[in-house]
């Protein structure tokens, strides 16, 4: 696997030969950097090896306010020129987007989709924090997926519970699990994997979709 530096991070194509059929974009959590999240990429692309992965840099926290939805609509908003470059770059539209946050990264994920009613496939979070209050029900499509660990946090059982519970009152088709130890353990990201690729399948049955709608229109 060859990982290639690109303005907002770091890129790695798809195992397979051809253009991908869906991107995963990895946001790291506070104190990091995108290329401690190269390993994990690595570990869950044989089993998506249509999928290209992107980590981005720059998923910072600001200092002591970064409960306040003002400064997660900020950071969320700076987020989004790169993104939109990865989809353009991919040919790819938001329909075949997977974010995979971690910490910091993971709420980020889930305030560009629940707060800012930005759309993709899925989100992986782990260990993600959810702001609230959330804005009235939106149309959210996307498919929502949460790890949480034991581990001292911000989020424990019930409030795991909590948070399935919550979404899935608004038709968000929402899961989660409960792990022990580190959110960074083999455990998290085996189930990270079996989630992400999950994500991946409802994104690219987005893009077949997609290509069924275009051939009937062709035919009428």
């Amino acid at each position: 696997m060859s990982w290639v530096k690109c303005p907002d991070g770091l890129r790695l194509g798809p195992l397979s030969l051809g253009s991908p059929e869906a991107l995963v974009v990895l946001l790291h959590d506070v104190g990091t950097t995108a290329a401690a999240l190269a390993p994990i990429a690595e570990r869950w692309a044989p089993a998506v090896p249509t999928t290209a992965f992107v980590a981005l840099e720059g998923c910072e926290q600001a200092d002591g306010a970064s409960s306040e939805l003002t400064v997660l609509d900020r950071a969320t908003r700076h987020l989004e020129p790169p993104l939109e470059q990865q989809l353009r770059f991919h040919r790819l539209d938001a329909s075949r987007l997977v974010l995979a946050g971690f910490g910091h990264g993971g709420t980020l994920a889930l305030h560009w989709v629940l707060h800012q009613g930005r759309r993709c496939a899925g989100v992986l979070a782990f260990r993600a924090r959810l702001a609230r209050p959330l804005p009235p029900p939106l149309r959210i499509g996307c498919k929502v997926r949460l790890i949480e660990s034991v581990a001292p946090g911000p989020v424990g059982h019930n409030g795991l519970r909590d948070i399935v519970t919550l979404l899935a009152a608004r038709g968000i088709d929402t899961r989660g699990v409960l792990l022990g130890g580190s959110p960074l353990s083999d455990e998290a990201i085996r189930h990270g994997g079996a989630y992400l690729v999950e994500l991946v399948a409802t994104a690219q049955h987005s893009d077949h979709l997609h290509h069924l709608d275009q051939e009937i229109s062709h035919v009428q």
